[in-house]
């Protein structure tokens, strides 16, 4: 099995090289998938994060959320102590440029506790089919995920990132579901 490292660099190209049209394309299904499950139907407060580069787009979700008339917020970074913050957010406009160039939800209200939190959309480089994730490899959302162990958490990713398996260490925290454009897996 590969390292982290070498899945992280070649998924990363691989997302890059996905068209413009269809990465918003595959976004769209995505969050068509997510709003099609009863636990996000049911949700009341959704933590998603705000996409980056080649990410998934998530600013439809947010849009769909907010429509639906659910709470949506965000993470903001840390780095001081590798910590995720929550705040709320509505409308891309309201977000800020944070640390790394990552767009982050303003500060100006009081963070989100994360225990109201119903669902955590959770960003990765790949998933797999057990749930297992790779991300950046700076541990936030590991750090974050250990803490609300009855939120019910689902990665999104392109259908190119999601493996039969992952390599796994003792302090990564698996995800319930993962939604790609073409499939929601339970884990």
């Amino acid at each position: 099995m590969q390292d982290k490292e070498t899945i992280r660099k070649k998924l990363l190209s691989l997302r890059n090289q996905l068209p413009k049209d269809k990465r918003q394309a595959f976004s769209h299904a995505i969050k068509e998938q997510l709003f099609s499950l009863p636990v996000a139907q049911q949700a009341a407060v959704i933590m998603l994060f705000l996409a980056f580069g080649s990410e998934v787009d998530t600013w439809c979700i947010l849009e769909h959320g907010v429509a639906q008339g659910k709470t949506i917020a965000a993470p903001v970074c840390l780095p001081a102590t590798k910590e995720l913050l929550i705040y709320p957010i509505s409308r891309k406009e309201e977000a800020v440029v944070g640390h790394w160039d990552i767009l982050e939800p303003p500060r100006n209200n009081q963070p989100i506790s994360p225990d109201v939190l119903d669902i955590v959309v959770v960003p990765g480089l790949a998933f797999d089919r057990q749930g297992n994730r790779i991300g950046y490899g700076a541990g936030y959302y590991d750090r974050f995920l250990s803490n609300v162990p009855n939120t019910c958490k689902i990665g999104i990713c392109f259908h190119i990132q999601l493996m039969d398996t992952l390599p796994k260490a003792a302090h990564d925290v698996p995800v319930d579901l993962v939604i790609t454009e073409k499939e929601v897996v339970a884990v």
